[in-house]
């Protein structure tokens, strides 16, 4: 009886949870009238068998109503225990990939052993080169719809739990990072024989996109799940999900991914730089069979990375007009003529655009603190936040300097510190009043000091009135500043060497390399981001100081600059 009334609890939760909302009624129209014709249609090719089970749970359909029941039972099938094979009933990788996120949308307890089968035949198609290919002409050069087909599968497999290495999202970033054209657009097939298919296309642009941001969630931003290991009890081999009693027993920790963060966001930044020139001529023609496809992929590669529009278009209103448009009265999209036989995938796609099914794989951004520091309030600069609206005349800025209002919030239960007033003698204290920071402007020694201190808030203080001092002898300690552990400090740094520099716009770095993700829905690990800004920054500013540095303190033997840049915190 309790057994019976969980079960029914869990369905209970399952059906509430269901027939998910746009805001938008025209939309959610369309998507019931496709989930009953998806229900109702007759499906005698189990290669799309998957497609539409995982449609359907998308759309909020409960796993044990009829449909989806049988969808489930039919890809159970394709996983011989006995041997652990996965049988595909002939398009492969595709078709491993659907029948994988259907398994996993379900129930990816139940379906551990099926979602691990399903994973091993995925490895084990990956090509040296890090891409996929068709498995019947092993050792291609890989092809960029089936590559983005097996990474949107072995996501699924890391969210249930499947431990997959490192590695194989990292080979697969190289061979995309190998495969992209030179203008940022992406191929069917990167070589090979047939012209047609090393054209550019959108439909492979978005595929490479949402492949490398598939990469990049995984790698750098993974929901961590319970992990998985192969339990020696179980005569299959089958990957078993660890229980907490089980932690450390398992294989041991992935290794840290390498930093290949950056890399990857810029493929994807220039990816979208040719969609965006491109956009909407990128779209196949509705007479071809990929068009439907074509939207899918592209809902994928919007939501992974928080955009909104390619260029000045709304991605998804204009997609919304055209498929609206194309919906038949029995709530099918009508497939092209060509791909008839791979009806109903093309109803499928459109309805998964609709509901941007994708946006609610994507780990939410924690809402807890963030270990990159807590000094990342603007403060009262001495520059203005826009720094290309202000002018430098005979030496001195023109423009309205900015109140402290902001600047006191780091303040906040900071009104007195204590210094040692010594480095030989720590018993001797000297109180530093920080409630009027204009004070401490001038006081290059103490400010040094201050910048040394454990508390981020008390060396971005210094930080900013260093900058304010207006002295080349401030240059060296801001310059360390710019390595500092705190964000928030190494901002303050930055605005400081524009100041003193009289060059608003610095050498050329951005302010704050994580401002561009703050409005993002996915969550983005900043962390590589920032430490190739504050290397660049360092080194660059480095440079321009032993430049620019006075005469008197240039000693090719006891330079005191580099003295100073050699200092230990």
């Amino acid at each position: 009886m309790l057994c019976l009334l969980l079960v029914w609890n869990s369905a209970i939760t399952r059906i509430e949870a269901a027939a998910p909302k746009t805001g938008d009624p025209r939309v959610d129209a369309s998507i019931a009238r496709a989930v009953e014709y998806l229900k109702t249609s007759k499906l005698d090719r189990p290669f799309v068998v998957g497609l539409v089970t995982y449609t359907l749970l998308s759309a909020g359909e409960d796993p044990e109503s009829p449909a989806v029941a049988k969808g489930l039972e039919t890809i159970v099938g394709k996983c011989r225990k006995d041997s652990g094979e996965y049988r595909p009933s002939g398009h492969h990788i595709y078709e491993a990939t659907i029948d994988l996120l259907a398994l996993e949308a379900a129930d990816p307890e139940l379906y551990l052993e099926q979602i691990g089968i399903i994973t091993n035949y995925l490895l084990s198609e990956q090509e040296k080169h890090g891409g996929w290919f068709y498995p019947e002409r092993k050792g291609g050069l890989g092809d960029t719809s089936i590559t983005q087909y097996a990474l949107l599968g072995l996501w699924a497999a890391d969210r249930a739990g499947v431990r997959i290495e490192n590695e194989v999202f990292e080979r697969a970033a190289e061979w995309h990072f190998g495969t992209q054209t030179p203008g940022g657009g992406f191929t069917y097939h990167p070589a090979g024989d047939n012209p047609i298919n090393r054209q550019i296309r959108g439909t492979m642009t978005l595929a490479g996109i949402g492949s490398l941001a598939i990469i990049r969630t995984i790698l750098f931003n993974r929901a961590i799940p319970e992990p998985v290991l192969e339990n020696k009890a179980n005569p299959l081999k089958f990957l078993e999900r660890l229980n907490p009693s089980d932690q450390g027993k398992g294989r041991g920790e992935r290794r840290p991914p390498k930093p290949i963060r950056p890399q990857i966001d810029k493929t994807i930044d220039s990816s979208y730089t040719w969609m965006t020139r491109n956009f909407p001529l990128a779209a196949p023609k509705p007479t071809e069979g990929n068009f439907y496809y074509y939207f899918y992929t592209m809902e994928r590669a919007a939501a992974l990375n928080g955009w909104t529009k390619f260029g000045t278009v709304e991605w998804y209103p204009y997609g919304v007009d055209i498929l609206l448009a194309r919906q038949a009265a029995n709530g099918s999209f009508p497939e092209a003529a060509t791909y008839q036989q791979y009806a109903p995938s093309g109803t499928c796609f459109c309805t998964l655009f609709l509901l941007k099914a994708t946006t609610k794989l994507i780990p939410q951004p924690s809402s807890g603190p963030t270990d990159l520091g807590a000094g990342t309030l603007a403060g009262g600069r001495g520059l203005p936040d826009d720094l290309t609206k202000v002018e430098f005349k005979n030496g001195k800025l023109k423009t309205e300097e900015p109140a402290l209002g902001d600047f006191n919030k780091i303040l906040a239960g900071l009104s007195m510190i204590e210094l040692p007033e010594s480095e030989e003698d720590d018993s001797d204290k000297l109180e530093v009043d920080l409630t009027d920071p204009e004070k401490l402007v001038g006081d290059v020694d103490l400010l040094e000091r201050m910048a040394e201190q454990p508390e981020p808030q008390v060396r971005q203080i210094a930080a900013w009135a260093l900058g304010k001092t207006d002295n080349m002898e401030c240059v060296p300690a801001l310059v360390d500043l710019l390595q500092d552990p705190d964000l928030g400090v190494a901002i303050e740094a930055r605005y400081s060497l524009c100041w003193i520099s009289r060059m608003p716009n610095g050498l050329g770095h951005v302010p704050d390399p994580t401002a561009k993700y703050v409005d993002y829905d996915v969550a983005v690990d900043v962390k590589p981001i920032v430490k190739e800004w504050q290397d660049s920054l360092y080194k660059d500013w480095k440079a321009w100081y032993l430049e620019q540095r006075p005469y008197d303190e240039r000693d090719d033997f006891e330079d005191p600059a580099q003295t100073k840049f050699r200092r230990k915190r």
